[in-house]
């Protein structure tokens, strides 16, 4: 039954939940259109209304409140510039209600009422231009109405009375509209504030997460990260590899060219790396000219490690830094990490096939297997 349930509401809402929001607010229009519907077709019966007119406003109603629904429903009202519809929306419902007052007879003035709470569901769905907008065109839309009532039957609608009418709603509505435009004023400055929130939250998250010379992860949420895959490595069996990398010569860029030059060589293996690299792949800066980089390892065997790490040193020596004298190389160490076994462990592995490859004649990549389980010490958390 729950599941029926949300099945239906899925199909009436939609699943995406930017969507259901759009199409709940819309839902209050067509409770509006319901009750005014039933009270529309009942001034038709006692004859308040006639039936010609009365049937053109209940099909405009219902052909509107239906397209309305279905363009925010199917999400086209996006493509369309206007995502909930909500201007279209209340000027449609002004347009009916300003249509009701004309063939309501003695109870129109009551219809009036209703552009209050049109206005006072502006407030909270548009912008203060929108609220301006709509503010303007209600005044005017009414004073329109008025005088078109009048100049076509002076005796019915009596020019003097739908005078004082419109200059108390001309007088009214405009405080009515002041109040819906400082609401959505006050919701816009509080809309670009949670932006902003947003966007300072989101600047010292990556400050906590990322080198700020490369823009690469930071040793700190490196190690988080390699927590949580020894975590997964746990429960699902998935397997990773290590990678310490160091660059050749640094201190030699740092000594003939300067530190720029050094910070400058840095960042390009930093973009260079991240272009060769797979998305699953993580690569941080570790320390000083030292880089480890973490590889998911579905298949048994450092392979995929190897073919990543070629692609970045092709890369680099097809890629020279700044007038092109300059080469970068590196020297790697590559390890896996079993289950089970504490992660420094497994980086003393990968340190040591990183000096392999150094004293093997740098610019190479050393792998170290992984010795016997009963050999393996105990996985301790990694501090963060």
């Amino acid at each position: 039954m729950l599941a029926c349930w949300r099945a239906l509401t899925d199909l009436v809402l939609g699943a995406d939940a930017r969507v259901r929001g759009r199409v709940r607010l819309s839902m209050i229009a067509v409770w509006g259109y319901s009750i005014s519907s039933v009270l529309l077709v009942y001034a038709m019966h006692i004859g308040l209304v006639a039936r010609a007119p009365g049937e053109m406003l209940l099909a405009y109603m219902w052909v509107g409140m239906t397209t309305f629904y279905l363009l925010v429903r199917t999400d086209w009202s996006t493509r369309l510039g206007s995502p909930g519809m909500d201007l279209p929306q209340c000027l449609y419902a002004l347009v009916a209600i300003l249509f009701a007052y004309a063939i309501t007879g003695p109870v129109r003035s009551s219809v009036l009422m209703m552009i209050a709470l049109v206005l006072v569901f502006g407030m909270f769905t548009l912008s203060a231009r929108q609220v301006f907008i709509m503010g303007a065109a209600t005044v005017l839309g009414l004073g329109v109405v008025m005088a078109t009532l009048v100049h076509l039957d002076p005796v019915e609608f009596d020019p003097k009375l739908e005078l004082i009418k419109f200059v108390l709603a001309a007088s009214t509505l405009p405080a009515v509209s002041a109040v819906a435009f400082y609401v959505a004023q006050v919701r816009g400055r509080l809309v670009q504030q949670k932006a902003e929130l947003r966007k300072a939250f989101d600047r010292l998250q990556d400050i906590a997460t990322r080198d700020e010379l490369t823009g690469l992860v930071n040793r700190r949420h490196m190690l988080s990260l390699i927590q949580q895959a020894m975590q997964r490595q746990q429960r699902a069996g998935e397997g990773f590899c290590l990678a310490l990398i160091d660059l050749d010569h640094f201190k030699r860029i740092n000594d003939l060219h300067g530190h720029q030059a050094g910070d400058a060589a840095l960042r390009h293996f930093a973009d260079t790396a991240r272009a060769e690299l797979r998305q699953t792949d993580t690569l941080a800066r570790w320390g000083g000219e030292e880089f480890l980089l973490m590889l998911p390892s579905p298949d048994p065997g450092p392979g995929g490690a190897l073919q990543a790490l070629g692609r970045v040193r092709e890369a680099l020596q097809a890629q020279p830094l700044a007038d092109g004298s300059l080469r970068l190389g590196f020297s790697a160490g590559i390890t896996e990490h079993p289950v089970g076994e504490a992660l420094d462990v497994t980086l003393e592995r990968a340190d040591r096939a990183l000096y392999a490859a150094k004293a093997a004649g740098r610019q190479r990549t050393e792998v170290l297997s992984v010795p016997a389980p009963r050999e393996r010490p105990l996985a301790k958390p990694a501090q963060v």
